[in-house]
């Protein structure tokens, strides 16, 4: 049997990633790097194995890997790779709870996509600002973004790009507590996703459908599209968005009741949050298990999860849930039988 050639490895794991089956790209890709036998192909290796593995959860590698690319293509004058390894640079960032840092390299990658007159790369570094600005608590510009980003992606008749935006706006309108608003905009774009087959997006969706369904109340479904949500995360290997589906499942299994359940998510997502380095998702695992614990009747143990909480929301300047933690260490001091609180 003839050996493939580095370029039809490449191009069989970029095949593998578009149907989000992430573990078996990632091998086609390192393989394909190995044997890269030219420098454009490396470069191209660099940032796909990048974004594979940004996506499953290892945003340190990924960052060092954009790093790598970055410099490459800025070797070969290759503009366009350039503004992606920036955008890359940031992505890895923001998942790594450094906001700052994130939207330092966006505004970089923005600079060369207008220059280069980019639209597509324009289009997404709106939306990961916006999810930056997001993360940062300036959720007023988030949602501004994410239209502008939208528009852009519909104007260009990307679908996909415009289902992303719309899950974007979905959490931004749920943290702004506009829970009806934020279930459309989930919905629609989970109808987007199911029609492209793109399961990344089908999970990522029923993730933020159920969280929606979760606020407004409607707990029965949206422990339903939590496990939908899981099934399809199980499926591409991804374990950032499922520490988080964790999450929600957590804390609707809190507002009923079921704390052992609860607890036995929060602890599997606990897991997660380490294993990917993800601070930000590590205060919410506080937050969440300071009220498994109070309700417990162990106030003093909630008290110092919380006071981690805001000592690490304190430190990455995480606003919203620098926010989340004070409600709760107010509402145990002065009005305990608010709790447990449904947090967006």
């Amino acid at each position: 049997m003839r050996k493939k050639t580095p370029l039809s490895l490449f191009k069989e794991a970029e095949r593998l990633r578009l149907r989000s089956r992430f573990p078996e790209a990632l091998t086609l890709y390192e393989e394909a790097l190995k044997r890269a036998d030219s420098k454009e192909l490396e470069l191209s290796c660099l940032l796909s194995l990048a974004d594979t593995l940004r996506l499953t959860g290892d945003f340190k590698r990924a960052y060092r890997l954009y790093l790598k690319a970055s410099r490459l293509s800025e070797r070969l004058f290759m503009e366009a790779e350039y503004a992606d390894s920036l955008a890359g640079c940031g992505l890895s960032m923001r998942a790594l709870g450094r906001w700052q840092k994130a939207l330092e390299f966006f505004h970089a990658a923005l600079g060369v996509y207008e220059d280069t007159g980019d639209l597509h790369g324009v289009a997404f570094t709106l939306w990961a600002e916006a999810g930056t600005c997001r993360i940062k608590g300036d959720l007023k510009e988030a949602v501004r973004r994410f239209r502008q980003a939208r528009r852009l992606f519909e104007k260009m008749g990307d679908r996909r790009g415009a289902g992303y935006c719309l899950t974007g706006l979905g959490g931004s309108l749920r943290v702004s507590r506009r829970y009806r608003a934020s279930l459309e905009h989930y919905t629609t774009a989970n109808t987007i996703f199911r029609s492209l087959r793109d399961t990344f997006g089908i999970a990522y969706s029923y993730c933020g459908m159920a969280n929606a369904l979760r606020m407004k109340g409607e707990f029965k479904e949206a422990l339903r599209y939590f496990r939908l949500a899981t099934k399809n995360y199980r499926k591409i290997g991804d374990r950032v968005s499922y520490a988080y589906t964790l999450w929600g499942e957590a804390m609707v299994f809190i507002q009923l009741g079921s704390l052992d359940e609860a607890q036995k998510d929060l602890e599997l997502a606990k897991g997660l949050f380490k294993e990917t380095g993800d601070e930000r998702g590590i205060i919410y695992y506080l937050i969440a298990t300071a009220q498994t614990e109070f309700l417990r009747g162990r106030k003093k143990m909630a008290e110092g999860l919380l006071k981690r909480g805001l000592k690490k929301a304190t430190i990455f300047e995480f606003a919203i849930e620098r926010g989340y933690v004070e409600s709760l260490l107010s509402a145990i001091k002065e009005r305990p039988e608010r709790l447990p609180l449904n947090l967006p």
